[in-house]
């Protein structure tokens, strides 16, 4: 049974094939006097749409508790943060396939078809954020960047939702995926470093309010959440160790196990309290769940990656990296199971 009372947990960003910082900027060109007043025209209609939606807004707000208030904005915030994850990653994957460049063209030699691994999403939730970022409390920057990016990350959502349900993308010398690639490769442009600062900063405000929310859960007897929640911190922090000494998957024989076999016992140790918490059926009733395997052992499988990772490292060997998708042993693997987690708590505790 999900719980609203909670705050999700956001998720991770699994892979980005290329680098997608840069900047530009398109000339305009002016128009005539009438599409000037046609567009001033517009201009004033949206104006006063938009200040219809602040008072409908401000009506809401001051029905709902501002500790309520709070619970919501955040949620929805973090919700968009999941969906920026995604929208990342899916452009890491479609430039696997096509070449970083204003042209569109396919990479040769891949061994992969157009629209590999891209998916979309709906765009809705980027107009739910922007009427939050008009209400109380103030996120101040975070409130910023979301107007900033909501049109271009709409931009990509909706595109690459449409490559995702795409089958005639070739037809006429692929003139559709040349469509698209004009809007993807001007949009991402624009939005990648939006989107990770927005990522950054909404971490950073999520850490201290999971901890708080951890002590809470432990507080009050809240041992299946507690664990849940715990054991995704340690995971955090096993991919912020590896992040700080500057490894990839490139380089893992160079990670420094130190910190990494500490966090390996505490994850253990964590998961042993979850397995032993879920067992017990007042625990279960307690915390409103009525499944008694929740998890599945992902959190079994999170120990297990963390395992090989680590094993990968110790026997001085690099990841094979020539297939598709992450290895066993490799960081990716290890980042991916704890997507898995923290989609499963999301599920089970939130939503």
């Amino acid at each position: 049974m999900g719980n609203k009372e909670r705050f999700i947990l956001t998720a991770l960003v699994l892979f980005l094939a290329v680098s997608l910082a840069g900047c530009g900027q398109k000339e305009v060109s002016s128009s005539s006097r009438e599409e000037s007043e046609s567009a001033l025209q517009e201009e004033n209609e949206e104006t006063r749409e938009e200040e219809e939606t602040k008072e409908s807004a401000k009506a809401e707000e001051e029905t709902i508790p501002p500790e309520q208030m709070d619970l919501i904005k955040y949620n929805y915030y973090v919700d968009l943060n999941n969906d920026i994850v995604e929208i990342l990653d899916s452009a890491g994957y479609y430039f696997e396939v096509v070449d970083y460049a204003e042209e569109f063209s396919l990479l040769p030699d891949t061994g992969l078809t157009y629209g590999y691994r891209v998916y979309g999403a709906n765009s809705d939730i980027i107009d739910d954020c922007l009427q939050l970022a008009e209400m109380d409390p103030d996120y101040g920057e975070l409130d910023g960047m979301v107007k900033e990016m909501a049109e271009p990350l709409r931009e990509l959502m909706d595109t690459f939702l449409a490559i995702s349900r795409s089958s005639d993308y070739a037809d006429n010398q692929y003139q559709k995926a040349k469509e698209y690639h004009a809007i993807i490769y001007a949009a991402v442009d624009v939005f990648a470093p939006l989107g990770y600062a927005y990522m950054d900063a909404i971490s950073e405000m999520g850490d201290a309010r999971i901890a708080a929310e951890e002590e809470k859960m432990k507080a009050e007897g809240e041992l299946i959440a507690y664990n849940a929640s715990r054991g995704i911190t340690i995971g955090r922090q096993v991919l912020k160790e590896i992040s700080e000494q500057g490894i990839t998957d490139e380089s893992i024989t160079e990670l420094d196990l130190t910190k990494i076999r500490a966090l390996y016992e505490e994850l253990v140790a964590v998961v042993g309290e979850l397995d032993a918490a879920t067992a017990d059926n007042d625990q279960l009733i307690k915390e409103s769940l009525s499944n008694s395997r929740p998890f599945d052992g992902l959190y079994g499988a999170l120990i297990q990656a963390l395992e090989w990772m680590i094993m990968q490292v110790e026997s001085g060997k690099p990841v094979d990296l020539s297939g598709s998708g992450a290895p066993l042993g490799s960081i990716g693997h290890f980042s991916e199971t704890l997507s898995k987690c923290i989609e499963r708590y999301n599920t089970v505790f939130v939503e």
